[in-house]
């Protein structure tokens, strides 16, 4: 009955996983957690809100040459017709500017002319002053921009709306590419650039307008693109192919392993269905609770199978080798151990969720579903599927058997070379160095993060990943705040700390700010400052009848929201975080000393120098912090239940003691090898250790009572765990590939270890 229920379900579990399961590849949504209200909006911001969703296109001439104008122009025509693209546009460029400035601003002058009017007003409102303003007044209405001066002054005739856009004016020679042997596009999709599959197909077909614009060109011309859906579509791909390699050959190894020790087709497939059935049971456990299933999680929760299939391996060893009407029992009898060693197992993968990492979250619950659930078919289904005769144990695991006899004959000797190196590692790991630099993890990006430099050096002096960070309840707040940042920021320039930086003035200030403002100007337009004003316009041959008026009109102040929506709002969105508890601007910085800026603001609640290469250095440092606590938290729990159990002391001692020194001799090469550790290694020496104490507790109890059945059982799963993690060595991913080295070459060392500790259970053999 058991067995048909199972069989029947399963094609059922099957079609819910294939069906209803959402799958993620963002390696940030994995790795990169915030420990503030800050980050973590700023990490949603960056996977899935404006910032994730445009691309930096660079197209470059051959040496010596120049792109033309009319290439980008077409180029960038031919762009705006493709789908899923919602805005094309060149760094700098200001279009809707002017028809915004004529019908938001000019209303408004009055109250954004200056951040400080006390200033303005001393230097401007003065008899000198106003001749100065009356100067630039005719020189404007003789420029080229007449048409837009006139329009402006008959509303406001000191130019104050365009007093603050001087800066945008001359940051803007500066962001506009001078080289033009490149020139740059920013293209703003539809799509988040976490949609990989959308931004796949605007990847192409953004070549592909390239590609037919080229055509037309004498020159041969290069596009490089960079950008969050850039690195997100490489990441997929990385990841796509180390499912694909690693799910292969996991399996292929795996399956030939299994058939290598038990010579049945039959076996093989009934272990193949309870594995089937733990991987999708743990997949849609890992959906119900996080909603989706990363890709991270199921490369490194194929190695689940490894684990897993230790139990099937135990159960069908000990019980071909009694009657089937005693299977169950058999199974009964080694049932405290396998219980105990997955309970071993689950706490490594728990504090596995604890490291900091939050797809590690996901591959504990991922593995912990899968290791409860095998463990459960193991014990109620497995016994009454293997039938056939009673069959005698016999060698098929040869090294097995050598290994357990010699370890038996020259124990005294191993255990003092055994010693000797456990000091010697032991020793040798005060010269343990530690990763300083998170991005170290992801070697393989290391070509898409020089091309996204090179792009970036290209457009503008913005220090990438570099900026202020500025927090609020609300958008008053939030501002106000950016206000007394941009004072201070004023200061490090003039101090030569600072190049120059991209806040939201003057397309935005406080309602305060702008009342003062208001208020400040009204105060000081006196009847004698208008009598200066009409002098000068009358020394300059200008009009008083129209021009001589500072009557300025009674207006609300003018909110974020108008901005936003207005033909500007796509030049400062991306500067706004919103969420529903806080409000994030960011306020970009051009060349500056960071060890300067770093400690600003330190006294300014809610406002932070951000880098993200600092950021994930400190979480860096965080995780390492962390790992080290739930190191030793994982492994006091583990000798804690193991004292429980044996009520002794030195049974613990002798049963942890394999796992333990077969990851301090692996710290130890690594130190040897002069090669820096991560938070990575330790969650993997975790998870080794919690592995090889499996070995321990089967090889400690021995509740066959056959000593060289039990090791051959512990070989054979010794086996399948170091096939499945070393599999991971063929991912491009750097996190797997370390994963794959410390644990593998733990289980092999803890296994190697136990009969040469352990002298109880080789006595009774």
């Amino acid at each position: 009955m058991r067995a048909k229920l199972f069989f029947i379900s399963l094609p059922v579990l099957i079609c819910l996983v294939v069906f209803t399961t959402k799958f993620k590849t963002d390696v940030s949504a994995f790795f990169i957690a915030g420990d503030n209200a800050e980050e973590i909006l700023l990490a949603s911001e960056i996977q899935t809100g404006s910032l994730s969703r445009r691309y930096i296109l660079s197209v470059a001439a051959p040496e010596n040459r120049t792109v033309s104008k009319q290439f980008i122009n077409e180029f960038s025509s031919l762009l705006k017709e493709v789908s899923g693209i919602s805005d094309v546009w060149r760094p700098g460029e200001k279009r809707g500017a002017v028809k915004v400035l004529k019908s938001l601003y000019i209303p408004h002058s009055a109250q954004l002319y200056s951040r400080n009017p006390e200033t303005y007003i001393q230097e401007t409102l003065t008899e000198a002053g106003l001749n100065e303003k009356a100067k630039a007044l005719k020189q404007a209405l003789l420029s080229p921009q007449a048409g837009l001066v006139k329009k402006i002054a008959k509303k406001d005739p000191l130019l104050l709306t365009l007093n603050g856009f001087k800066s945008i004016a001359d940051q803007a020679q500066t962001v506009i590419n001078a080289d033009s042997q490149y020139q740059n596009l920013i293209i703003e999709t539809i799509p988040s650039g976490m949609n990989v599959n959308a931004q796949l197909a605007i990847q192409q077909k953004i070549k592909s307008a390239f590609t037919q614009i080229q055509a037309t060109e004498v020159d041969n011309y290069q596009l490089d693109m960079t950008g969050v859906p850039v690195f997100a579509a490489a990441t997929q791909s990385r990841i796509e192919q180390d499912i694909k390699s690693i799910s292969i050959l996991s399996s292929i190894a795996l399956g030939l392993l299994f058939f290598w020790i038990f010579r049945s087709f039959k076996v093989l497939f009934l272990v193949a269905t309870i594995l089937v059935a733990v991987i999708a049971t743990a997949v849609l456990v890992t959906q119900v609770v996080f909603g989706s299933v990363h890709g991270l999680t199921l490369a490194i929760g194929s190695t689940l199978v490894g684990i897993c299939i230790d139990y099937p391996i135990h159960t069908i060893i000990h019980a071909q080798t009694v009657d089937v009407s005693q299977r169950y029992a058999v199974t009964a009898k080694i049932w405290p151990s396998m219980l105990m060693g997955a309970v071993t197992t689950l706490i490594g993968y728990f504090a596995l969720g604890l490291s900091g990492y939050p797809g590690f979250q996901q591959v504990a619950v991922y593995a912990g579903t899968g290791i409860v659930v095998a463990l459960l078919l193991t014990r109620y289904l497995l016994p009454g599927l293997i039938t056939g005769d009673k069959q005698q144990a016999r060698n098929k695991n040869a090294f097995s058997i050598r290994w357990l006899k010699l370890c038996h004959r020259y124990r005294s000797v191993m255990l003092l070379v055994l010693l000797v190196i456990s000091l010697f590692s032991l020793w040798t790991m005060n010269s343990l160095t530690w990763m300083q630099d998170l991005q170290e993890l992801t070697p393989e990006l290391n070509e898409l993060k020089a091309k996204d430099e090179a792009i970036r050096s290209r457009m503008v002096s913005l220090e990438p990943g570099r900026f202020i960070l500025v927090s609020a309840e609300n958008t008053e707040q939030v501002l106000q705040k950016a206000e007394q940042v941009y004072n201070i920021l004023d200061q490090y320039k003039e101090q030569g700390y600072l190049t120059d930086y991209f806040g939201l003035y003057p397309w935005i200030l406080s309602q305060k700010q702008q009342l003062l403002n208001k208020q400040k100007l009204a105060e000081n337009l006196t009847e004698q400052k208008l009598q200066w004003w009409n002098n000068a316009l009358r020394e300059q041959g200008l009009s008083v009848k129209h021009l001589g008026s500072l009557s300025y009109p009674e207006t609300n102040p003018l909110t974020l929201t108008q901005v936003l929506d207005s033909a500007v709002g796509r030049l400062i969105k991306n500067q706004l975080v919103i969420g529903d508890e806080r409000i994030l601007l960011i306020i970009w910085l051009a060349k500056h000393q960071p060890e300067v800026l770093n400690t600003a603001f330190t006294d300014m609640d809610h406002v932070q120098y951000f880098s993200q290469r600092d950021l994930l250095n400190r979480m860096s440092a965080d995780y390492q912090q962390r790992a080290e606590l739930m190191l030793m938290g994982g492994l006091a729990l583990i000798a804690l239940l193991l004292w429980i159990r044996y009520k002794s002391l030195w049974k613990m001692i002798q049963t942890l003691a394999p796992s333990l020194l077969s990851a301090v001799m692996i710290l130890a090469l690594w130190s040897l090898a002069d090669v820096a550790i991560s938070f990575l290694h330790l969650v993997g020496f975790l998870l080794a250790v919690a592995i090889c104490v499996d070995y321990g507790i089967f090889f400690q109890e021995n509740r066959s009572g056959n000593i060289a059945l039990t090791y051959q059982a512990m070989g054979a799963s010794m086996f399948t765990s170091a096939l499945a993690f070393g599999s991971l060595a063929v991912a491009d991913t750097a996190t797997l590939k370390v994963l794959a080295h410390v644990v593998t070459s733990g289980v092999v060392l803890g296994f190697l270890f136990c009969p040469i500790i352990i002298k109880k259970a080789i006595k009774e053999n």
